[in-house]
């Protein structure tokens, strides 16, 4: 009797090589979100005579998405800044933000290019801190 190799990873490798010290990688998962992460904004249902929301489950891109999340809130973005990347978040490209909501060109992108600067920023900062921390010395 044969036996056949199931790649369970196969969906999930192309995401094992990103990181969020790359301004590219937080810009594509920031512009992207609505399209990518099914997890947003999905609502689990726990009636036990129901079934649940049923998704395509990316454990890497939920880490990375789970990541992103956590440094967001660490950092102390101006009530402006949260509102335009919940905007990002909900779909609305940098164009529709700009015509339907009233931001000057400039500042928007200037807004987008500063979020990601902070987020990879604050990123590697947690990096350099988690490092020193495991090559000290215990006593």
């Amino acid at each position: 009797m044969g036996s056949v190799a199931i790649d369970i990873h196969k969906k999930e490798r192309d995401f094992k090589v990103l990181t969020l010290s790359d301004e590219m990688v937080v810009k594509y998962l920031i512009l992207f979100r609505s399209k990518v992460d099914t997890s947003r904004l999905a609502s689990v249902n726990i009636n036990i005579d129901q079934a649940g929301d049923i998704f395509e489950f990316n454990q890497e891109l939920i880490s990375l998405y789970a990541s992103l999340d956590k440094l967001i809130e660490k950092i102390s973005f101006k009530e402006k800044d949260k509102q335009f990347l919940n905007l990002l978040f909900d779909g609305h490209s940098v164009s529709d933000i700009i015509e339907n909501f009233d931001y000057p060109r400039m500042t928007a992108y200037r807004t987008l290019d500063r979020i990601i600067a902070r987020i990879v920023d604050t990123n590697e900062e947690d990096w350099i801190k988690s490092i020193k921390a495991n090559l000290m010395p215990t006593k």
